[in-house]
Order: C-alpha cells, then sequence, then structure tokens
C-alpha cells in the first residue's frame, strides 16, 4: 500500500512538473531567416508566455513589458528549431524567477500552479444531427480547443467517449443544461469546472460551471462567440482563463529586496525634482520608481532596473544634466576592549596597560581603509544634478 502511495504521488509530480515546464515554452512559426524575423518571433514568444503566466490577455500592452522586450534574449532559457505543420518553427523557454521578477516589476499578477482542470463537453449541431465530440473521435475541434488551452495555460480535459460516458449523459441532457446527469457525468474525471459547450455554424455558446462540486448548486457562467473555430474557441477559452485568473493569480507587488537606492542632489526647486522624475521614468532600464524622501534638494528613490547598474548608469550619462558622484564608505575606527586595571606609564614614557598582572604596551586604535560596508549603502548610486 506504502509503495503504491509514493508511486501516485511521484505520478502527479511529475504530472506537476511537466505542467510548469510547458507553462514556460512556447513555439512560434518563423516565416523567414532573416535576423529581424527571428527577433519579432523571440518577442511574440516572450509575450505569449507572459499572457500565460499573468493570467492578463493584453499584459503586452504594459509599459515595463514594453520596455523590457528589446532584452528578449536574457529572458530565454533554451533556444531551438523545429517544424510546425511543415513550416520552420523557433521553439523557446524561459526563465521561471526572470519572468516573476518581470512581473513583480510591471506590477501584474503572477498565476502559478495549480492550474484548475476544465473538463470540456463538446455539442456539436450540424443542422441534420447533434453530436458529443469526444476525445477519440479525432475531431479538428479538440486540437484546436486544446491548442488555444496551451495558449493560456488552462488544462483541457475531453470525456474519452467510452462506454460508461454514452451510458450516463445523453445529447438532449447537455443541450438542456441538466446539471443532475452533467454532474453525474463529470464526476469520473475529477475536474475542477465543467464546461458545455454548443457549436452551430460559426457560432457557438457555452456555460462554465467553475465548481463542480457545486455544479448543481451554483449558477454557471455564460458566454457566447463567433467566427471560425480557431477565432471562437479562443474568445471562449480567453473568457474562461480570465475568469479563473482574476481569482488565483496572486499580486506580487513590487519587491523592494530588488530595488536599489538612488540619491540625486542639487535639486534647486520643485520643477528641478520633476524634470528628474520624468527622465527617471523614461529610462528603458528603469521598471519602476518610488520617492522615499526629499529635503534640502536632495531626492531619495528606490528603483527597480530591469537591466544592470552598468547599463543604467550609460543612460544616465546620456543626459549631460546629470553627474555621478562616487560616495566612499567613511573608515571603521575598531578600538579593544577598555583596560580592566589602571593604565601605567612604562619604559621611556610610553603607555602600558596591565593585563592578567603582565604589563604590556598600549594598542593604539587601528584604523581600517577597507571596512565591510553594509548592503544597503553599498546598493546606493547617487548623483548630481546639473541642470
Amino acid at each position: 500500500m506504502l509503495r503504491i502511495f509514493f508511486f501516485v504521488l511521484a505520478l502527479a509530480l511529475g504530472q506537476t512538473s511537466a505542467m510548469a515546464s510547458s507553462l514556460f515554452s512556447t513555439e512560434v512559426v518563423l516565416d523567414d531567416s532573416d535576423t529581424a524575423t527571428e527577433q519579432a518571433a523571440k518577442q511574440k514568444a516572450f509575450v505569449d508566455v507572459l499572457v500565460r503566466m499573468s493570467g492578463q490577455a493584453n499584459v503586452g500592452e504594459n509599459p515595463v513589458i514594453q520596455k523590457a522586450l528589446p532584452s528578449v534574449n536574457q529572458y530565454i532559457t533554451q533556444l531551438g528549431y523545429g517544424d510546425s505543420e511543415g513550416l520552420r518553427s523557433l521553439v523557446l523557454a524561459f526563465d521561471d524567477a526572470k519572468i516573476r521578477t518581470l512581473l513583480t516589476q510591471a506590477q501584474v499578477p503572477y498565476w502559478g500552479l495549480p492550474r484548475p482542470e476544465v473538463l470540456f463537453w463538446l455539442v456539436e449541431d450540424n443542422a441534420s444531427q447533434r453530436n458529443v465530440v469526444w476525445e477519440q473521435s479525432g475531431s479538428d475541434l479538440i486540437s484546436t480547443l486544446k491548442s488555444e488551452g496551451d495558449r493560456r495555460g488552462l488544462p483541457v480535459l475531453m470525456p474519452v467517449g467510452d462506454f460508461d460516458d454514452v451510458v450516463a449523459i445523453s445529447i438532449p441532457d447537455l443541450w438542456g443544461g441538466f446539471t443532475g446527469p452533467i454532474s453525474q457525468a463529470s464526476a469520473r474525471y475529477n475536474p475542477t469546472g465543467v464546461a458545455v459547450v454548443k457549436v452551430r455554424n460559426n457560432r457557438l455558446s457555452w456555460q462554465l460551471f467553475p465548481n463542480a462540486a457545486n455544479l448543481g448548486s451554483d449558477a454557471p457562467i455564460e458566454g457566447q462567440a463567433s467566427g471560425a473555430p480557431a477565432q471562437a474557441f479562443a474568445t471562449m477559452v480567453d473568457d474562461i482563463s480570465n475568469y479563473y485568473a482574476d481569482r488565483l493569480a496572486i499580486n506580487l507587488g513590487v519587491a523592494d529586496s530588488n530595488a536599489t537606492a538612488l540619491t540625486i542632489t542639487g535639486l534647486n526647486d520643485a520643477e528641478d525634482f520633476f524634470v528628474v522624475e520624468r527622465t527617471l521614468k523614461g529610462l528603458n532600464s528603469v521598471a519602476s520608481l518610488r520617492l522615499e524622501s526629499i529635503d534640502a534638494g536632495t531626492a531619495t528613490f528606490r528603483i527597480s532596473l530591469l537591466a544592470n547598474e552598468e547599463i543604467f548608469h550609460n543612460e544616465m550619462m546620456s543626459d549631460r544634466r546629470l553627474r555621478r558622484v562616487e560616495v566612499l564608505p567613511e573608515p571603521v575606527v575598531e578600538m579593544l576592549p577598555a583596560p580592566t586595571q589602571p593604565v601605567d606609564a612604562g619604559v621611556n614614557g610610553a603607555t602600558q596597560e596591565v593585563i592578567d598582572g603582565v604589563a604590556v604596551p598600549a594598542i593604539a586604535p587601528v584604523v581600517t581603509d577597507t571596512p565591510e560596508v553594509n548592503s544597503a549603502n553599498s546598493s546606493t548610486l547617487t548623483y548630481q544634478w546639473m541642470g
């Protein structure tokens, strides 16, 4: 029994690991072998992964994300070439930790694991008859639906269509939305949610029961979409994914642990401050900026960087009104503990102290030129405003 338990546990962990890996991987078709085309494909793939991990379809419009796109290469962990339906493609994997940091800097939610598994009951109306689209039917609608689920990181389950399924539920049950039979037939798949989809010509309507355990109690979420299957299914999966992401994604906020202290001196008035603030916000290397204090012409900010400090410095130096100020740490004076017995004058007037009954020359204070600097101070950047 214990061996079976560990086998099931390992299987579950393996599935979770595979799901996590797929969330950060994607494939995009290349129109040609041009370098600019490949770079554009990388950026498209990057946005696809960010949509998947944020749960927001419009995340690519975020200003911080827009700034990060030209530096897409630093987020890539694996790159290769493949074949997608006879067309050359780019296969990419992205760094989980760096994506978390970027979404944090962009103040965008992060939708991690586990993801809700949704069971789709698909009924196709061909005017002459209605058919349930089973997993084993090989219908193009299944591959289209699963492809859209992969795009948004939404696990799609399909009923297999075996004897148990056929006996448990009928087409009128599904088309009429009768929750009793739908709940009983769905239970064997243990889904998080259940969707009933009706496809007729180039239109579809759907009902989502987001909590399968309460399928008969909670009112369903309803929607419609039109167009070719790829377009209509994309709209439906977006709506369903957005519903779950709104409830499950977490807002990581701006992480101060990754922020750097920035001090700007030489500000003469409010106009100087606002010019400096606009300048900093416009830098490609700056993800976020927060004012901590301003006093006597000196403003202190906390900045979160998309690039390293050298790139940030180069951008700052492109503005002739700014000059970097090298702040050297003050030397630290280390003193020995005070003597426990009176200090005597020794030979030739040298100061002595008595330790354990023995007179020894007193040791002068030691000045250390390279002290251990507090990590918070070591990351402080200082510039002077010359405008």
